[in-house]
């Protein structure tokens, strides 16, 4: 059975709010999802992805980054900290090990987990990631909008988590 509860938040050592969601089956294999810019916890709701998380026993733990929905903004936050507060969250729910996947935008927060905490994870994807938005030419040919995309991502991401999520 898939839950979805998307208006959670926790409140982090440093005292901010950390907002999350989550979907999936509440006692699969955890993953946590990284959104794309802009967005926010929320995105897993373009397709029907919560249910296909649950028919592959995945917990998705959808979380809001700093100053975006249901998260406080952390002044002077670098790439880095994020790590920090993804275990942090982790470890509220007693998750010792965890895949990450980041969507786009998401994906240099997920390089970041990789980075900082490789040991906590047992795998890293990265759909579509966005490097630095401020590189020659990165921003040339973008379209924010486009009418396919719920259900491009629903074939990007599944059955990525599959395969390269270990989550089958």
């Amino acid at each position: 059975m898939a839950i979805d509860r998307t208006e959670l938040q926790i409140t982090l050592s440093d005292g901010r709010a950390l907002g999350y969601a989550e979907y999936g089956d509440p006692q699969g294999k955890p993953v946590f999802y990284f959104h794309g810019f802009p967005s926010s916890r929320l995105d897993w709701l373009l397709s029907d992805s919560n249910n296909v998380a649950a028919e592959l026993n995945t917990r998705i733990i959808a979380v809001d980054r700093p100053g975006m929905g249901l998260s406080d903004p952390k002044p002077d936050r670098e790439m880095l900290d994020w790590p920090d507060d993804v275990a942090e969250l982790a470890d509220a729910f007693k998750i010792n090990r965890f895949a990450v996947l980041g969507m786009s935008g998401g994906g240099p927060y997920a390089a970041a987990c990789a980075y900082k905490i490789p040991e906590r994870l047992t795998a890293t994807g990265i759909v579509s990631g966005m490097g630095p938005a401020d590189a020659p030419g990165a921003k040339d040919g973008l379209s924010w909008t486009w009418p396919g995309k719920p259900q491009f991502i629903r074939w990007l991401i599944f059955p990525c988590p599959i395969t390269i999520l270990g989550i089958s």
